[in-house]
């Protein structure tokens, strides 16, 4: 599996795995929208699928469902200053700039 994720992301991971593992929550990525602009991805704290890939990072484990490595062959996490805080940044190896906004844009590839 091909990930890379930043010592500040993975700081940043830890301190919230550390917070949410006592409700059987554990970071897990997922895609939130295709657009445009390409996919757009978040790191949620949820219970993993079962068909998820584990990826273990030291004392971080990060749920990766087995289609977005498919599609997009891997991910680059690091983190970013968005309006004086900190949030992650989450980049795919291969963006995929097929959309599903049928109603907003003239794409023929729908």
């Amino acid at each position: 599996m091909d990930l890379s994720i930043s010592s500040s992301a993975r700081s940043y991971l830890l301190k919230k795995q550390s917070f949410y593992q006592y409700k059987n929550r554990m970071p897990r990525l997922v895609m939130v929208a295709k657009t445009c602009r390409g996919a757009e991805f978040r790191i949620v704290f949820e219970a993993p699928a079962e068909s998820d890939l584990l990826h273990r990072d030291g004392e971080l484990g990060l749920y990766i469902p087995q289609d977005l490595i498919r599609d997009f062959g891997g991910f680059s996490v690091d983190t970013e200053l968005f309006f004086f805080a900190l949030r992650l940044l989450i980049q795919p190896k291969v963006q995929v700039y097929n959309c599903d906004c049928k109603h907003k844009c003239n794409n023929e590839e729908r």
